[in-house]
């Protein structure tokens, strides 16, 4: 699966902060220190964040 795929499937399941803040990890250097649980852990809560302040 490709990026640019996982993005669209994100997208299109209606995550679009996880997304968007998964495009973010992909081009920033700074994110590839951390494990993929740490990654992944920030990508769920950006979502929930999200979905918190919209409801």
């Amino acid at each position: 699966m490709t990026n640019d795929s996982t993005l669209s499937k994100l997208n299109e399941m209606r995550l679009s902060a996880m997304a968007e803040y998964y495009h973010e990890q992909l081009h920033n250097p700074q994110f590839n220190d951390l494990s993929f649980e740490e990654r992944f852990s920030l990508l769920v809560d950006r979502e929930w964040d999200h979905k918190k302040a919209t409801s």
